[in-house]
């Protein structure tokens, strides 16, 4: 009786042993066979249902965090992608802000220059209903750049009748000078 049960006993270990190498080498699926086994044993199947729901709830859980990460990861090359913008919109920025003062430099350039024309203007207007004798006296006094601005702002006439009355050496610079302006 002992050998007999020597034998059974190796005998069970042989099919465990084999069964354990074809579930190792792929040749059987032990746990699918096992869960179908499981499922037919009537108080072992609410167990097994359970838990059968417990891993679909983890796969599912799992494919989530998976989109998530995606997600995340988009939302990340997307925020890199508004730093780029961003960093681009702060440069254009500057660069208006640039031209806006440019554009007020000129601005106030274009004001002064027409401000300093009117007053030459009013001034050739002034020294047109002069004498041109006391005209040509006060101009002489006068920088000649602001001379020579408001004998070309005069009509010929006018310009040349202080001309004869301003001093020869005078006279002949600001001509000279008329003729390069008028070029």
């Amino acid at each position: 009786m002992g050998r007999w049960l020597l034998a059974i006993t190796f005998l069970i270990i042989a099919v465990i042993v084999a069964f354990s190498i074809f579930v190792a080498t792929g040749v059987i699926d032990g746990p699918a066979l096992f869960w179908r086994w499981g499922l037919q044993i009537h108080w072992l199947k609410p167990h097994l249902e359970t838990y059968a729901h417990g891993q679909d709830a983890e796969a599912w859980i799992a494919q989530k965090e998976e989109e998530i990460r995606g997600q995340a990861a988009d939302l990340d090359s997307r925020a890199a992608e508004l730093q780029t913008l961003q960093g681009k919109l702060d440069q254009r920025a500057q660069q208006l802000d640039k031209r806006e003062s440019d554009l007020a430099a000129m601005e106030a350039k274009l004001q002064a220059e027409q401000e300093q024309r009117r007053s030459v203007q009013t001034l050739a207007e002034l020294y047109s209903g002069m004498d041109p004798a006391d005209a040509a006296r006060i101009l002489q006094q006068l920088d000649r750049e602001i001379v020579l601005d408001v004998l070309l702002q005069m009509d010929v006439y006018d310009a040349s009748q202080i001309l004869i009355a301003l001093p020869t050496n005078l006279a002949a610079a600001l001509s000279e000078q008329m003729g390069r302006s008028s070029n």
